[in-house]
C-alpha cells in the first residue's frame, strides 16, 4: 500500500449556506463544515463550483475561505478554490487564500476567452509564481468547455508549477493518462462520484466528491476500505452510492437532499429551477435505500 500522503482521500466541494438575502451565513456554514469533518471526510474544498463560487462576489469567496480555514485548521487539509477567468483576479484570490491559511489552492481552467494549451500553461505558471502553497489545476470540460491535455498537466508538474489536479473527467482514460505521465509526488484527485473506486485502482489519490456533502461517511468509507486493502468491500460501497449520484444532478437537488437530513443549508443562488414533488420523492427514496431516512 502507498504511504499516507497529506493530500489524499475524500474532500467534498462543500455547499455554501446563504441567508435569505444571498449573503453567507457564517454560523450555519461552520456547523455544516464541522459536521462533514465529524463524519470522516479527509479534507474540505471551499469556494469551488458546488460551493457556487462562480455566483459569488470576490468578498464572498474570501469570506468562505476564511470560514473553511478556521473550521479545518489542525483537523483536515483545506483546499481553497481561487479560479477565475482573469489571471490577475486568480492571483489575487490565491494570495488571499495563502495568507488566510489554506493548505492548497484549486484553480479551475479559465474558459473565456477560450484558451489554447499554451495559454493554460502560462496561466498556471503565473499563479504558481505568485504563491508558495501547492497549486492544483481543476478541469471540468463538460461544464467549462475547456480541456487541459494530460501532456500540458505533465509539463506544468515537471516544471514545478502544479502539485496536483482535480480532474473532473467522465472519460477515465484522460485521468489515467495524467497518472501515467505524472506518477510520483504529483497528486491526482477525480471529480466524478461514479469513478472513485476505479480511479483508486489506477493509482489516483482521492476524489473531490459532491456526494460527500450529503452522505460523507459512506463516501469516505470507499477510500478508507480501499486503503485498508478491503477491495471487494470498497467496490460494493462504490456501487451502492450510484443511484443517489444519478438522482442529484443539480445543485438545488443536492441542497434539497441535505435539508431532508436535517441540515439547514439554505437555497441555491439564482439562476436556479424549482425542485418538483417528483424529484423530492426520488431523493427521499434513494436516501431511504441507503438507510439515511
Amino acid at each position: 500500500m502507498e504511504k499516507t500522503r497529506k493530500f489524499e482521500g475524500i474532500a467534498p466541494p462543500t455547499v455554501t449556506v446563504f441567508d435569505s438575502e444571498g449573503e453567507i451565513d457564517k454560523e450555519k456554514n461552520e456547523r455544516f463544515l464541522q459536521h462533514l469533518i465529524d463524519e470522516g471526510v479527509h479534507g474540505l474544498f471551499v469556494s469551488g463550483s458546488t460551493s457556487e463560487a462562480p455566483l459569488m462576489s470576490i468578498k464572498q469567496r474570501e469570506k468562505i475561505i476564511d470560514i473553511g480555514v478556521e473550521v479545518a485548521k489542525g483537523k483536515v487539509p483545506l483546499y481553497a478554490g481561487t479560479g477565475h477567468n482573469s489571471t490577475r483576479i486568480t492571483i489575487e484570490l490565491s494570495k488571499y487564500a495563502e495568507k488566510a491559511g489554506a493548505d492548497a489552492i484549486i484553480v479551475h481552467t479559465p474558459h473565456y476567452p477560450k484558451p489554447i494549451q499554451e495559454s493554460l500553461y502560462q496561466h498556471y505558471k503565473a499563479v504558481a509564481e505568485a504563491v508558495s502553497i501547492p497549486v492544483w489545476a481543476y478541469t471540468w470540460p463538460d461544464q467549462y468547455g475547456v480541456d487541459m491535455e494530460p501532456k500540458t498537466v505533465a509539463r506544468l508538474a515537471k516544471d514545478g508549477y502544479l502539485q496536483g489536479i482535480k480532474d473532473s473527467h467522465l472519460d477515465l482514460d484522460h485521468t489515467a493518462e495524467i497518472i501515467r505521465l505524472t506518477e510520483g509526488d504529483f497528486t491526482v484527485f477525480g471529480g466524478e462520484d461514479t469513478l472513485i473506486f476505479p480511479l483508486l485502482c489506477l493509482g489516483g489519490h482521492g476524489s473531490v466528491s459532491v456526494l460527500a456533502n450529503i452522505i460523507p461517511a459512506e463516501v469516505a468509507a470507499i477510500f478508507d476500505t480501499f486503503r485498508e486493502g478491503k477491495l471487494e468491500e470498497s467496490r460494493k460501497k462504490q456501487l451502492s452510492i450510484l443511484p443517489l449520484v444519478w438522482t442529484l444532478s443539480r445543485r438545488e437537488l443536492l441542497k434539497e437532499g441535505i435539508k431532508m437530513l436535517g441540515f439547514d443549508v439554505g437555497n441555491a443562488l439564482m439562476p436556479t429551477s424549482e425542485v418538483s414533488p417528483a424529484e423530492k420523492e426520488k431523493i427521499k427514496q434513494e436516501l431511504r435505500n441507503l438507510g439515511k431516512l
